[in-house]
């Protein structure tokens, strides 16, 4: 009967006289009529899993603003915002372990789909992994970025054992899940294209590209589905059969046309190699008909229409302009590549601990700050080490060829109202065009883009038949055993990441509304006490605090931030402690050496370039500052600047580079109008960023913090007095 999450009936009593009559009539499981019973809670609780991934997942942690902390905040948070990451990562958790207690609680019997080397190779990559932790730079972030991991491949084992009906509802929330992430973005393009005809659609997901990423999983699915319910002389169209048939078929479109709208053209590109895909797979095994073509083709036609007429964003980046202006956008990820590459040289082995990327990379960069590799491959490579990508790549190719052998010895795969076959090549598109994507995003560092490829490979992993001979009921014992204790283990780990988040979100709320919550950000630290980006918030805090003239807490922010140094080895930070060492304890020579400090974590930190060369003037060094300003304006004219991420935007801290030089030269006693043409420089820098800001609305989000604001108009008035 294959997996289930119930125990085996008993046989009823059979008439010998019937017995030849009972064998006859006898129907494979796979084609009796489905139930709510035959579903199973187990199923029911993975499919959720499925369909909240899109909505509350596909975000990344980075200082969203705070919701209001009450159970209306925190849900409404989960599904607009995504300030809450970890809370919707620990919901989707524990229904997966919900999922494998129930599961394994009811006697679990069947095969198991995983082959033994896989199991070995996807067993030895996790243990690599958390093995990382041992060098890493970061530990805590390590063990919570194993946890994600380990979630979705513990997972995709329960996928794996979904059969018939079971699989079928599985498909179904894949399909309902992407629809409904396409809706979220058809519904976006509306309220937007009015302003910005050439908007980018992001939906729920942290920028369009990982949209598209996810959307690329799922569109395949719906589509195959909607083949797999066309009927065949063989496989009859029950009630309703139809309507659901051309229902799923929209969805699919509705999916295509959300990616032309996300204006990502490698997922377009990758959304094409999965047609391509599903409809080799199902050349590859004889599931073609005319009623699957007719459909087929109905669909690709309307999403070449839809292309025509709403995907301005995705032509606007394919126009020889904007292919000449975009440059920025291929280069960029070239060069973060090449970055990626040299750390990767430098920690071939464990890497810089998982998780670790938006830490390290800075060291080792070529171009602008990002938070990602622009491929999973390589930032995989990089922050667990080369050994780790083989032993994924090993996994997905035994896994791959024990499908495809699957496949061969697969008769039809008919149930009475589906075709598996079709599904099949479905998931096979879908799989690849996951696959393809990485190699240019790195999509698998979205938790909703993790899961959801893990939970495809476990349903494509389905049909695979146990070995002749074998007996299997202790082993899927220990084999629910310990895919249920590594789910607990995540769990517990999220759990805590999950509590300290909550109260760090309650202590930002508290003082976004100007009610000072200490205790607040020390909760969480009770939570998460080797997060250092907590030590950061309370030493923040109390550096405000000393700022409004409590001197008393001066001592108290060095020390917190001291700590998340430790924990944390950020150039921010350290940027901070060289503020308050100069601006609140008058202490210039530390200041300096919190800012070196700062640079030899990120040498491209401009901002505290600039910090270090006022302060250097400060103490009247003015060679070692002019260095600092000299050594800016060579950044500007490198490839580092050259290629940026958002080109469009001016890097204003170069502004204050050509103010320094200005300042200084005006003290040598140098020509006035030398001092003139570095003034009108930094002036043409602020009016291009205050032009930018102005005239383009993409550009609207990127709010400044009032602190850096102020130091922009105080440096636009220094240049304004000295041109006049």
């Amino acid at each position: 009967m294959g997996a289930t999450s119930r125990q085996e009936p008993r046989p009823s009593p059979v008439n010998p006289k019937n017995m030849k009559k009972n064998r006859a009539s006898k129907k494979p499981a796979e084609s009796l009529p489905p139930s709510r019973r035959e579903i199973g809670v187990s199923t029911w609780l993975l499919s959720v899993a499925v369909v909240l991934a899109p909505l509350t997942a596909g975000r990344l942690e980075v200082g969203s603003e705070p919701v209001e902390p009450s159970l209306r905040g925190v849900v409404t948070a989960l599904f607009t915002t995504g300030t809450l990451l970890p809370v919707a990562i620990w919901v989707i958790t524990l229904l997966a372990l919900a999922a494998a207690i129930w599961e394994w609680t009811q006697r679990p019997v069947g095969d198991d789909a995983v082959p033994r080397p896989a199991r070995v190779l996807a067993s030895l990559f996790l243990l690599w992994m958390l093995v990382s932790v041992a060098v890493s730079v970061y530990r805590w972030g390590t063990v919570v970025a194993w946890s994600h991991w380990a979630i979705a491949i513990a997972a995709a084992w329960l996928f794996s054992r979904r059969r018939g009906e079971q699989a079928l509802t599985v498909a179904l929330a894949l399909a309902l899940a992407g629809t409904l992430a396409a809706a979220f973005a058809m519904r976006e393009y509306a309220e937007n294209a009015r302003i910005v005809p050439n908007w980018r659609v992001f939906g729920t997901f942290f920028n369009p590209n990982f949209l598209a990423g996810y959307l690329c999983l799922t569109m395949p699915v719906t589509l195959g589905l909607a083949l797999a319910f066309c009927p065949t002389q063989t496989l009859s169209s029950p009630k309703g059969g139809g309507e659901l048939r051309w229902l799923l078929g929209f969805g699919a479109w509705m999916q295509m046309a959300a990616i032309l709208l996300t204006g990502s053209r490698f997922g377009t590109a990758s959304a094409v190699l999965a047609l391509v895909v599903l409809a080799g797979w199902m050349a590859f095994n004889r599931s073609w008909n005319r009623q699957r073509a007719l459909l087929f083709g109905i669909v690709c036609l309307l999403v070449l229409g839809t292309a025509f007429v709403t995907a301005r964003s995705l032509a606007a980046r394919v126009t020889t302009q904007a292919v000449q202006e975009g440059e920025h956008s291929g280069g960029f990820r070239v060069w973060t590549w090449r970055g990626t590459l040299r750390m990767t040289k430098a920690h071939p082995l464990l890497g810089t601990g998982l998780g670790t990327y938006e830490i390290a990379y800075p060291r080792y960069a070529y171009v602008g700050f990002t938070r990602l590799a622009h491929n999973s491959y390589l930032q995989l490579a990089a922050e667990a080490g080369v050994p780790a990508l083989v032993l994924l790549l090993g996994t997905l190719g035994v896994l791959a060829w024990a499908v495809v052998r699957t496949e061969v010895r697969t008769a039809n795969g008919m149930a009475e109202r589906w075709d598996a076959r079709v599904l099949r090549a479905g998931l096979a598109g879908a799989i690849a065009a996951g696959l393809a994507r990485n190699l240019i995003d790195s999509d698998w560092y979205i938790f909703a883009c993790l899961f959801t490829f893990w939970a495809i490979v476990g349903l494509m992993l389905s049909p695979i038949p146990l070995p002749s001979g074998e007996r299997l009921g202790a082993r899927v014992n220990r084999l629910y055993l310990a895919h249920t204790t590594l789910l607990a283990i995540a769990w517990v780990v999220l759990t805590l990441r999950m509590g300290g988040a909550l109260n760090a979100n309650s202590a930002n709320w508290n003082l976004s509304r100007g009610v000072p919550d200490e205790e607040g950000y020390r909760r969480a630290l009770h939570w998460e006490p080797f997060n250092g980006d907590h030590y950061l918030s309370l030493g923040m805090f109390s550096m405000s605090m000393a700022r409004a003239g409590d001197l008393s807490r001066a001592e108290e922010a060095e020390k917190a931030l001291r700590r998340s140094a430790e924990l944390t080895p950020l150039s921010k930070t350290w940027y901070h402690l060289g503020n308050l060492y100069r601006d609140i304890l008058g202490d210039r020579a530390r200041a300096v050496e919190a800012y070196r400090h700062a640079l030899e974590l990120d040498p491209y930190a401009l901002r505290v370039m600039a910090e270090l060369g006022k302060t250097l003037e400060q103490q009247g060094k003015l060679g070692d500052a002019e260095a600092v300003y000299r050594r800016m304006l060579e950044i500007e004219s490198s490839v580092y600047n050259q290629v940026r991420a958002v080109p469009e935007l001016p890097e204003v801290d170069y502004a204050f580079a050509y103010a320094g030089l200005a300042r200084i030269a005006k003290q040598q006693g140098k020509p006035e109008s030398e001092v003139r043409e570095l003034y009108s420089r930094a002036l043409r820098i602020l009016d291009a960023d205050r032009a930018a800001r102005e005239n383009r609305v993409m550009l609207w989000s990127l709010m400044r913090a009032p602190e850096r604001q102020r130091a922009l108009d105080e440096l636009r008035q220094e240049c304004e007095r000295a041109l006049r």
